[in-house]
């Protein structure tokens, strides 16, 4: 048989193997086989069956590129593949798409969705909200009981390789196994990549659009997963395709060779081939490092001095993370925080007494100043607020109110009937809404372009989640991100001179992703909030968060370079487009 024809027919039963060993000797059983084997290629020959309840759908913009990648995966590749568009052109959304027509023609019964844990929620919302596909989540989901016993569940790849885990995922067969941001399966020594290796499955579908980074092998390590053996032996394919120890050269005179391999599995839409029916538009960073009030900068030297001596004797380090945050984030919220320092006796209620006194001096944060002067000169756009803590949330709200302004607030709170409620006022009538972080998890606002980060999370990833709200396919004008930190606070050190430094809010998730790896959770965020309890005065810290910007902007200069230069070399060498087939 012909190899492209065997490439590109999905034989899931072992038909052709029957045969060449001569297992099928029963007349029946070869008939029924092969009328079989029949009928699934006949399938797989067919337009999809949702595409009718896709166009109608007004949940989600389809567009040509993600009907023909799901008609390739489905029709040529046998239901696996690498999806590499780059960022930004809906790699999600033909995700959902393959997805839903597999369960929809019954081809599939199960899946299991592996993403980053920043990305959990986004997948699970997204994919009931579009396509009407209801995912259990392992995290934060009541309806979870174990990672065996659900057909539609997603987990981040962190929980997906804890050993407990991942021996249940091994315990069942998986229909289909789709993995957001893959380039973190490159390395083949990895559990991450061992794990999706050796999982039992019927399709894969890896989602990254930087998937080779550094060499050659990298891409190998990722094609081996969705159809081991295509490439050979690692040696073989070193010894073919490369050239150099470093794997970071392609043999140019067998590029053609390696693009037609590829094509078998790989998709790759470029930003350049969809302008003429999508609309980019940037995003444009507004920091605001506020001069403090005397009340307020009382206040947060005597609290953060109490934090710093709790530290010193041994306090848990994110519970102290938590009140340093509070305390940056609103006068309401240092409230909540000072009352339970004293709840806890960490404080006495003479020192309570005292901090309550400076809290009540404030009539008007200087961040709520700023935001109405922002609001006031700009009434006619609609503004998305975000605060990571519920008082400040209430505090926003209270303030906007007062000043006349139509808002409407959004937190992990509400059910979902409220949450829909919220965004269709927002949508419609209001001109502001409040949300807390985890609220706006997994919503779309392309018809708002403003953001107001009035805290931050100190995880970059979440930064970008917020952003990734407003901007994205659909968004037709440039987004302003309003970034709000008071001076002299951990805040402002993290904002100017650590995200300002990278760049963090021009930053896409992928490249973000490639940056920080898996340190964007408590290990970088503990690393950060260490470093400034130790300095004993504000020169002090400047200092140490410039060190730690400089050594950020420099790996994400190195990390740039070599992406930039090695897909010059070879990615952008093949033509792997699926535009140029149509």
């Amino acid at each position: 048989m012909d190899q492209n024809i065997e490439t590109y027919f999905s034989d899931r039963y072992g038909v052709k193997d029957k045969l060449r060993s001569k297992q099928l000797d029963e007349f029946h059983l070869l008939d029924i086989s092969l009328q079989a084997y029949e009928i699934l290629n006949l399938l797989s020959k067919q337009d999809l069956s949702i595409l009718q309840t896709l166009r109608t759908n007004r949940n989600v913009n389809i567009f040509d590129h993600q009907i023909l990648a799901a008609l390739k995966i489905k029709n040529e590749f046998g239901g696996s593949g690498l999806l590499a568009d780059e960022v930004g052109l809906g790699k999600t959304i033909e995700a959902g798409i393959i997805l839903k027509e597999y369960l929809t023609s019954g081809l599939i019964k199960n899946a299991l969705i592996l993403t980053p844990p920043s990305l959990v929620s986004q997948w699970q919302d997204e994919l009931i909200s579009k396509f009407d596909v209801d995912f259990v989540k392992q995290f934060d989901d009541p309806r979870y009981v174990d990672c065996s016993s659900h057909d539609l569940l997603i987990m981040s790849h962190a929980s997906a390789i804890q050993p407990k885990n991942m021996e249940l995922l091994n315990s069942r067969m998986w229909d289909m196994i789709i993995v957001d941001e893959a380039h973190s399966m490159k390395n083949s020594e990895t559990q991450k990549h061992n794990l999706v290796k050796n999982l039992a499955k019927r399709y894969l579908l890896l989602l990254s659009a930087t998937p080779i980074q550094n060499n050659l092998v990298e891409l190998y390590n990722l094609i081996d997963l969705i159809h081991p053996g295509l490439l050979g032996s690692i040696k073989e394919f070193r010894d073919k395709y490369t050239l150099q120890k470093d794997s970071r050269t392609l043999n140019p005179f067998l590029k053609d060779d390696l693009q037609k391999t590829l094509s078998r599995v790989i998709i790759r839409t470029t930003r350049n081939e969809v302008r003429k029916y999508i609309q980019f538009t940037d995003r444009i960073p507004k920091t605001r490092i506020l001069q403090q009030s005397e009340s307020e900068r009382i206040l947060y030297e005597k609290a953060t001095s109490f934090i710093r001596n709790l530290y010193s004797k041994g306090h848990n380090l994110l519970s102290l993370m938590i009140l340093q945050r509070l305390i940056s984030s609103s006068s309401e919220a240092t409230k909540i925080a000072i009352y339970n320092m004293k709840e806890s006796g960490s404080i006495s209620s003479d020192e309570y007494d005292e901090l309550k006194s400076l809290t009540n001096q404030i009539k008007l944060d200087s961040k709520m100043i700023e935001l109405l002067r922002i609001i006031e000169n700009d009434k006619s756009t609609k503004f998305l607020i975000f605060t990571e803590f519920y008082a400040t949330q209430d505090y926003i709200v209270n303030k906007i109110k007062e000043k006349g302004y139509t808002v409407t607030t959004f937190n992990g709170k509400m059910s979902h009937i409220e949450k829909s409620e919220s965004v269709t006022l927002f949508k419609n009538e209001c001109q502001i809404m409040v949300s807390t972080g985890a609220g706006g998890e997994g919503q779309n606002f392309q018809f708002c372009n403003n953001i107001v980060n009035y805290d931050l999370p100190w995880n970059p990833m979440r930064v970008e989640q917020r952003v990734g709200r407003v901007h994205r396919i659909g968004q037709t004008k440039n987004v302003m991100i309003y970034n709000f930190a008071m001076e002299n606070t951990i805040e402002s050190y993290i904002l100017e001179l650590l995200y300002m430094k990278i760049h963090l809010f021009t930053m896409a998730i992928g490249d973000m992703d490639l940056l920080f790896e898996d340190g964007t959770d408590e290990n970088t965020q503990s690393l950060w909030f260490t470093e400034y309890l130790k300095c004993q005065s504000e020169e002090e810290a400047k200092n140490k968060f410039t060190a730690l910007g400089e050594d950020w902007k420099n790996r994400k200069d190195h990390l740039g370079k070599a992406v930039t230069d090695f897909n010059k070399q070879v990615f952008e060498n093949f033509n792997l487009s699926i535009l140029d087939q149509k």
